[in-house]
């Protein structure tokens, strides 16, 4: 018999944590949120958790230098200190545990994994449209990007698409391309975000603002009708 097939039935205790890593890797997403790495590990929350990243070989080459318990599960909650996660069993919950923390930590602005993606909201003018007449205060374009804004601006203005033929582009936006109006951008809106999902809630957000401002507007459609409807404003209102 192998030797290695005596441990095929162990089961292991495993808790979620999140461990500070070293300035020294790298730039941070937010100033005031440290790198940090989330990890299953076999080590209690707390003595045995602490101890390991003093003097475990592998968290040095990790480059640890401290746990960041205030990121963690709660100790009641499944992964915190007092109710862990069994494997094998349980590695489905405990990935899809980690995957969620991650997620979390990132939209709260810390450098999670070494992912340093952010979002920033934009605007480009348009050419005015035929039946507009000089009614509105002109014709833009809203959006939301993890690219350098530059980068993004270029997709919309030269009509990019990816190496399998897909529009990088709004149609719209190309075809009516004036230029750039990050001026425009009211200051409550031109900032970093640090989750898609609150880029997108903004990009929604600003469009309504610009519609307020008598502009007639393209682009911000992934959350305009949930937007809409929890701020109540009428479906049609403002629509192109």
């Amino acid at each position: 018999m192998p030797e290695h097939s005596k441990f095929l039935g162990e089961t292991q205790r495993v808790w979620v944590c999140v461990l500070k890593i070293s300035d020294l890797s790298g730039a941070r997403r937010r100033a005031d949120r440290p790198r940090v790495v989330v990890k299953a590990l076999s080590k209690r929350p707390g003595l045995e958790l602490d101890r390991w990243v003093k003097t475990s070989r592998r968290a040095k080459r990790m480059r640890v230098v401290n746990v960041v318990y205030e990121a963690m599960p709660q100790p009641a909650q499944l992964g915190g200190r007092d109710n862990p996660f069994i494997k094998p069993a349980q590695k489905t919950e405990v990935d899809a545990a980690m995957k969620q923390l991650r997620q979390q930590l990132r939209c709260d602005g810390y450098t999670v994994n070494g992912d340093m993606t952010v979002w920033h909201l934009y605007i480009i003018e348009l050419t005015p449209l035929l039946r507009d007449s000089g009614n509105s205060s002109g014709y833009l374009y809203v959006g939301q990007t993890s690219q350098p804004l530059e980068d993004r601006i270029r997709q919309h203005r030269e009509g990019h698409h990816n190496l399998k033929g897909q529009r990088l582009h709004s149609l719209a936006c190309h075809k009516r391309f004036l230029r750039p109006r990050l001026d425009l951008l009211p200051s409550q809106f031109n900032q970093t975000f640090y989750c898609q999902e609150d880029a997108l809630t903004a990009e929604a957000d600003l469009r309504l603002a610009m519609e307020a401002d008598g502009f007639v507007v393209e682009g911000g459609t992934e959350k305009l009708g949930v937007r809409r409807q929890e701020l109540g404003i009428d479906s049609n209102e403002g629509d192109v």
